[in-house]
């Protein structure tokens, strides 16, 4: 006993107290305590490493878990796979899509400037000839259809050298041709003003760049930055004046002169839609402006347009700045180029508004080749109602001056006075024979 306490006395450092002897005895304890865990720990890994069943529940463990970690990246992979076929089938399709649309709109293109290039040649050559209707038209009943037919030919113009009569001497010919003078007011011709038209001006309307000052001609703006900015205000524009009915024209001047500076024309194909148009757009705002509609008697685009300027494909002319006749800009797509020679529109364009606003006359006037002989399909009409008057006028006295009161004006019958009169004769016989 006195020689383990002294091993013990001798492990122990030197302690001057008593307390600090007991702190270092219980650090000794619990050094001795972490060492004999340990010990215990490594036998029973030992135990456990020896042991053939948990080995093998170990290894079980280990492929569960790596199977899992396949399983997970296998269907990551898929899912990968899926989005990127997905996505490659969205790609093609656009790419298919926008093919088709660019293919459309090239022939599209194709088919306008061939129609422009066909009518250009044309309308050159028939400078000096105009067409007009030749005789009355031919009005054919097909069940309960109105089928006009109209033939027209073509006959020279009238020569500009015959001399002017006093009433066209006193008419501002510039105010006659482009709606516009550049003396206003002040000039001493006769301005005439209608109190409707089809057409409408909206003075200095357009404001953005592409229109030259003398001040300013080299103000730098590039091509494609005034064909952009025009762009847009062709489509807020157009599309608002659109909306009230079908257009003959549409023509943003581009001159220097302020008499026609920014002038838009709207050329409308009916009136009442010309009046709807003014009655709506009359007052409004527009890029901070106020909207002032004025009626217009401009009706031939040919004679109002620079035909030098045209020729050179909406370059320049050489009065420059000063000329008094119209410089416009090219639409979009070339819109209303077949307008500014007073020809009719493209196939295209006709089942474009037939399709907005539903046909119009002219499709029906279209259907008819050749007109025959009016006034000998009238006179036929008229023998043939005269002689079934005179059978009716023997065997019903009483209502025979009601037949030839209206055989007469067979053709110049609307359709709803037709139907009033079937439904008046109809009422007549009935009580006729009820009698």
């Amino acid at each position: 006993i006195r020689a383990s306490m002294s091993t013990a006395a001798g492990d122990l450092p030197a302690a001057s107290t008593r307390s600090e002897r007991r702190k270092e005895r219980k650090k000794q304890r619990r050094r001795r305590a972490r060492r004999e865990a340990a010990a215990a720990a490594r036998a029973a890994a030992e135990a456990l490493a020896a042991d053939p069943e948990e080995g093998r529940r170990l290894r079980e463990l280990e492929e569960a878990e790596a199977a899992a970690s396949d399983r997970a990246r296998r269907a990551f992979e898929d899912a990968e796979r899926r989005w990127l076929e997905k996505a490659a089938e969205r790609a093609a399709e656009e790419a298919a899509a926008a093919a088709a649309e660019e293919e459309a709109r090239a022939a599209e293109a194709s088919t306008r400037d061939k129609y422009n290039d066909d009518h250009r040649d044309e309308t050159e050559d028939d400078g000096e000839w105009e067409y007009v209707e030749d005789g009355p038209a031919e009005i054919i009943w097909q069940g309960n259809e109105i089928i006009v037919k109209k033939k027209k030919i073509k006959i020279p113009k009238k020569t500009e050298d015959k001399p002017l009569s006093q009433e066209d001497k006193a008419h501002c010919p510039f105010y006659l041709k482009t709606a516009a003078c550049r003396f206003g007011v002040r000039c001493s011709r006769v301005h005439f003003y209608p109190d409707k038209s089809c057409t409408l001006l909206m003075k200095n309307m357009y404001n953005g760049p592409g229109l030259v000052l003398e001040q300013d001609e080299g103000l730098e703006f590039t091509d494609e930055e005034i064909e952009q900015s025009y762009e847009e205000f062709y489509e807020d524009v157009h599309t608002e004046f659109l909306k009230f009915g079908e257009l003959v024209n549409f023509k943003v001047c581009r001159n220097g002169s302020f008499h026609l500076r920014g002038n838009v024309y709207v050329h409308y194909k009916a009136l009442d839609s010309a009046l709807l148009a003014y009655n709506s757009m009359n007052g409004r705002y527009f890029a901070g402006k106020q909207i002032t509609c004025e009626f217009v008697a401009l009706t031939k685009w040919k004679s109002a347009i620079c035909g030098e300027y045209m020729r050179s494909r909406f370059k320049t002319c050489s009065h420059g700045v000063a000329c008094n006749f119209i410089h416009c800009f090219r639409n979009p797509g070339g819109d209303y180029e077949w307008a500014d020679w007073d020809n009719p529109p493209p196939k295209y364009w006709s089942r474009k508004m037939a399709a907005l606003f539903g046909p119009s006359d002219d499709a029906i006037f279209d259907k008819a080749s050749d007109t025959p002989d009016f006034e000998r399909l009238h006179s036929s009409d008229r023998k043939r109602l005269r002689s079934s008057d005179d059978r009716y006028i023997s065997s019903r006295h009483g209502d025979g001056g009601a037949h030839k009161r209206h055989s007469s004006r067979v053709f110049s019958h609307s359709k709803q006075e037709q139907s009033n009169h079937i439904m008046k004769h109809g009422h007549t016989r009935h009580r006729r024979e009820a009698s």
